[in-house]
Formats: C-alpha cells, sequence, structure tokens
C-alpha cells in the first residue's frame, strides 16, 4: 500500500506542548476540535481509557494540521480509568460492561456523526487507540457512512472482529498486542482491502502513541511520529476517494 506524499511532512511531536485547538460542545458531550469546518474529511478520534491525555491532543492537532477536521469526544466524561484501576479485575470489567462499553459509547458517536453532517463533512474516518480499538472495529462493523478506520496498539480484539468490518482498516500493533496476521486476513475476500493495512512495532510498548508515551524521549517520539505518519497517509487516502 503507497501512501501521498502529505504523510511525509508530518510535524514531529513534541515533548511540551500546547494545544492549537478548543474544548466546546455537542449537547451535553464535551470534545475537543481542531481544524477547519470547511474541511471536508472528518475524522473522530477514539482516546485510551486515560481520557483527554496531552499525548491525544497533540496527535489530533497534528492530523488537523494534515489537512483534517478533527473531534475527540470525551467518551467517558471526565471519568477516565487511572493505572491503579487497571490492575482492579473488577474495576476494568465494569468499565467495559458500562460507562465503557459499544452499547455506551455508540450514542456518543452518533452525535460527533451528526455534527459532522451538520457541517457538510462528506468522509468521515475513525482513529482509536487501546480500548478506543475495540470501538473502532465495532464501529465499523454496526455503523454506516464511515470510511475506514484505524487502530494503534488495540486492545480487546476479538478473533472474528475485524472479519465483521465494513470499511477499510489499518491495525498498528505494538510488541504487547496478539499476532493479528490471521485476523487481518480474514478482510482479504473484502473489496475494500487493498486498502486495508498493518505494521508492526515490534520495538514499542502498548500505549507509547498514547497516554503511555513518554515524547521527551527519542526513540518514543520518532515512533509515535512514524506512527502518526502512518495515520495521515491511510486517512489521506481513504477520505480522498
Amino acid at each position: 500500500m503507497s501512501f501521498p506524499e502529505v504523510c511525509c511532512n508530518t510535524p514531529p511531536v513534541k515533548a511540551t506542548y500546547i494545544a492549537k485547538g478548543a474544548r466546546d460542545k455537542i449537547g451535553d458531550l464535551e470534545c475537543y476540535f481542531s481544524g477547519s469546518k470547511d474541511s471536508k474529511r472528518g475524522i473522530l478520534v477514539n482516546y485510551d481509557v486515560f481520557g483527554f491525555h496531552a499525548n491525544v491532543i497533540q496527535l489530533c492537532d497534528i492530523l488537523a494540521e494534515m489537512g483534517f477536521y478533527v473531534v475527540l469526544p470525551d467518551l467517558l466524561h471526565g471519568k477516565p480509568l487511572t493505572e491503579a484501576d487497571l490492575g482492579k479485575p473488577d474495576v476494568f470489567n465494569s468499565f467495559t460492561q458500562n460507562a465503557g462499553s459499544w452499547a455506551v459509547i455508540k450514542q456518543e458517536y452518533a452525535k460527533v456523526l451528526d455534527h459532522f453532517k451538520d457541517n457538510r463533512v462528506t468522509a468521515v474516518g475513525v482513529a482509536g487507540f487501546c480500548w478506543g480499538g475495540k470501538m473502532v472495529v465495532t464501529a465499523l462493523s454496526e455503523l454506516d457512512g464511515l470510511a475506514g478506520g484505524a487502530i494503534v496498539h488495540p486492545a480487546l480484539i476479538e478473533n472474528g472482529d475485524m472479519a465483521k468490518v465494513n470499511a477499510p482498516l489499518m491495525v498498528l500493533p505494538s510488541q504487547n498486542e496478539p499476532d493479528f496476521t490471521a485476523e487481518f486476513d480474514s478482510m482479504k475476500d473484502k473489496p475494500f482491502f487493498s486498502d486495508c493495512y498493518m505494521e508492526r512495532f515490534d520495538d514499542m510498548f502498548h500505549g507509547f502513541c498514547g497516554a503511555r508515551g513518554d515524547w521527551g524521549n527519542t526513540e518514543q517520539a520518532k515512533r509515535a511520529n512514524d506512527a502518526i505518519k502512518l495515520l495521515v497517509g491511510f486517512f489521506s487516502r481513504i477520505l480522498s476517494k
């Protein structure tokens, strides 16, 4: 799969960062907005379980700088999980069955997708990290009108999930994720498979491109930027069809 030249010009991530976008609401849903509403290409970004982290906000701004209108909804309504919560199986299980369940999250996706329609955005993609990756794959399976999605160090992906998607998918696992080769290959018979892409970051850990990434670390920053370039290239391709 080839990528547009634009991905080669993606700005590098920074250790210290001042957000360029703004927070506002879609109804009762607080969101971070970045980029021009005049763009016809929109991206809904599904953060990881740690919520509105500076890294994901910077990532949204980079995508916006490359010409996309980006919306980062606060899907967890100011109540993200903590590192300590992840060590408590009962807390995490409750999260996936309640606040972090697709039954709840799809209602928030609908608000953002309606916002894109209201602003005459004609092509919409979704990007998700960690738990957000599961939400993106499910969205591509159940929601109409999505041009494609990308998942970065995804969590909770089950056998058969990728076979259900109805639009191109890019998969960027880290060293801590399972081998998704069989899952990825399950999409081979789909008419859009030529637009799908997978690349493993076996030198990076789960979360390097999200809240767990230390972008003051030269190697982590470089690899996060490599992943973001892939995101830019992928969305440039599928949102221009």
